[in-house]
């Protein structure tokens, strides 16, 4: 089965480029959403930081909340590189 996978983060986060190397390591097929990019996709992960319960820690610290990956629609805020090899584990992400 084909998961549906989106990695929410940006080059300039120093926890996002080696949470996203972990995806790319394993050939985990994913779309990446630099936030920063432009206005509109920092409006789409605004709005999904804002409204999933995933997010309730990161708005209370105030904080940005990437890096993060969406897993079919189970939005998880990523830890550091270790939390991105349990997820693959977790939800059976390599191919077989």
């Amino acid at each position: 089965m084909m998961r549906k996978i989106v990695f929410y983060g940006t080059p300039t986060c120093s926890d996002c480029p080696p949470a996203k190397a972990v995806l790319e390591e394993n050939n985990i097929k994913f779309l990446f959403v630099d936030v920063c990019e432009s206005v509109g996709k920092l409006k789409m992960f605004l709005k999904l930081r804002d409204t999933e319960d995933a997010f309730q820690e990161v708005r209370e610290q105030h904080k940005v909340g990437v890096p993060c990956i969406v897993i079919d629609d189970e939005t998880i805020v990523i830890q550091n590189p270790d939390h991105v090899r349990q997820l693959i584990e977790q939800y059976h992400l390599k191919e077989e």
